[in-house]
C-alpha cells in the first residue's frame, strides 16, 4: 500500500503528482510534461514498483521497468529525462545542420 513516506520522497519541484491511489501513483515530470505511473507489486514478501511511461495525454502507457522504491523510481525517471532530451538536443541540431542554419 502507497505510504505518507513513499509520497514524501517524490521531488515536488520536480514532478507534478497528478493522480494516487492505494496502490500507484502518477507523476508528471516538469521537465518533459512525460507522464510516469507507479504501481506497486508485493510478491513472496518483496515491495517493488513497476514504473509505466507515456510522452502525452493521447498517448498510451509502456512498460519501462521496476524499482524497490518510490524514489529509485524518480531517480530513474530523471535519468531518463535527461537522455531524452539529449536526444531532441541532437534531433534538433541534426534538423538544423541539414537545413543549413548552423
Amino acid at each position: 500500500m502507497i505510504e505518507p513516506s513513499d509520497l514524501a520522497s517524490i521531488d515536488k519541484h520536480y514532478f507534478e503528482i497528478i493522480g494516487n491511489n492505494n496502490y500507484c501513483i502518477t507523476i508528471r515530470s516538469m521537465n518533459t510534461l512525460h507522464e510516469w505511473h507507479l504501481m506497486e507489486r508485493v510478491a513472496n514478501g518483496h515491495r517493488t514498483f513497476v514504473i509505466s511511461h507515456r510522452h502525452g495525454v493521447s498517448r498510451p502507457y509502456h512498460v519501462q521497468r521496476s524499482k524497490p522504491t518510490v524514489a529509485a523510481c524518480c531517480e530513474y525517471i530523471r535519468s531518463h529525462d535527461e537522455y531524452y532530451l539529449e536526444k531532441v538536443r541532437k534531433q534538433k541540431k541534426r534538423r538544423q545542420q541539414r537545413l543549413g542554419l548552423l
